[in-house]
């Protein structure tokens, strides 16, 4: 697994007990571990935005049917979300799956490559070069990680404190016996899941005419990852970010934090009326994504400032106004404050830290 996913799947847990969609159509529930509601925003395109009620981790999907074939943007983390979208599908078409597009190398967006391969043969799997770079390990996944997680989880659930010395309140305690459900559930499910990349890649743009449909295919700049893709719908004016926007809160722990903001300028471009993030609520317009920048603006320059100053990373830590960040981003609630610095803030200054010094790196496990 990529180093990013030990500790992401808590992140990902927080961030959709956060924010869940609104469905404009009748919601399509599932079995406990995975749930989503469906929506058709637009003739044949369906859009499936996953849930936190009962423990799912994954991202959201789309799927697109055209006149001859279908394509998918993200497979989902477990085989068993992976299974669900197929059966969606072919409760509305016999056209195969021609194409699977992965966003980002993350596995709660690429895991459900394999399960996609084995329903339709001739699937091929789009992502940018990097993308590909990045998701390819040989053999089958490890639990390990997952264990020892769950392990660190049950010892603090058995001495009733977190790792800040807090006695933990009831939302917590629930919390973490969600995410230690998730995790066995994760662990189960990806039983001999293997990795699948990207079969078909690109640099900056791929196009997919089919029929009348456009489907374009665009690398508008490192952010989230290095190769982070969004999908784009120009006649429906309907896009899908990935990662680079995951709302109520993004994760602040991007691969390129200092290139993030002019991506996402560069997104903001777009003629969209219905913006699909890589996880968390679908967005009617802006607002949020302009948030955003100026959110991961103000907290590159307050961390670029006590460096400069040569501040270690405590001091840094100590040194940025997180509070201040918070409620210019819109957050208001003590609730939503520890969402923020735990999914945001904390990652966020750590990894502007490391970009700046790179000398007086935190050491992985250290």
């Amino acid at each position: 697994m990529p180093k990013r996913t030990h500790r992401s799947l808590l992140v990902i847990l927080a961030a959709m007990l956060s924010g869940v969609v609104q469905a404009d159509e009748v919601a399509v529930r599932s079995a406990p571990g995975n749930s989503y509601d469906l929506t058709q925003p637009a003739p044949g395109v369906f859009v499936a935005v996953r849930r936190i009620d009962a423990g799912s981790v994954d991202g959201n999907s789309l799927f697109i049917v055209n006149d001859s074939d279908v394509v998918v943007v993200d497979a989902g983390l477990y085989a068993s979300d992976a299974r669900q979208l197929i059966g969606e599908i072919r409760k509305r078409t016999a056209k195969p799956v021609r194409y699977v597009i992965n966003t980002h190398h993350h596995g709660d967006h690429t895991l459900g490559n394999q399960t996609y391969l084995e329903a339709f043969p001739g699937v091929e799997f789009i992502g940018q070069t990097r993308t590909r770079d990045l998701s390819f390990t040989d053999g089958p996944l490890d639990p390990k990680p997952f264990r020892t997680e769950i392990a660190g989880i049950d010892s603090v659930l058995t001495n009733g404190k977190g790792s800040d010395g807090a006695a933990l309140t009831p939302e917590r305690r629930a919390r973490l016996l969600l995410a230690r459900t998730a995790l066995e559930f994760w662990i189960e499910d990806l039983q001999g899941t293997l990795r699948i990349p990207p079969t078909l890649t690109f640099t900056d743009q791929l196009v997919l005419h089919r029929g009348e449909r456009t489907i374009e295919v665009r690398f508008l700049g490192r952010g989230h990852t290095a190769g982070d893709a969004i999908v784009y719908l120009p006649r429906e004016r309907i896009l899908a970010t990935g990662d680079l926007v995951v709302q109520p809160i993004p994760f602040g722990g991007a691969e390129n934090f200092h290139e993030w903001p002019a991506t996402l300028r560069t997104l903001r471009r777009l003629d969209a009326v219905l913006i699909v993030p890589g996880h968390g609520e679908v967005q009617r317009d802006w607002s949020y994504v302009d948030r955003q920048i100026a959110l991961l603006d103000a907290t590159w320059e307050q961390v670029r400032k006590a460096v400069d100053a040569g501040a270690s990373l405590e001091a840094t830590r100590k040194a940025v106004d997180g509070e201040a960040l918070g409620r210019t981003f819109g957050i208001v609630s003590a609730k939503d404050w520890k969402e923020f610095k735990y999914l945001y803030l904390d990652s966020a200054i750590e990894t502007i830290f490391t970009a700046l010094r790179p000398d007086l790196a935190p050491r992985p496990g250290g």
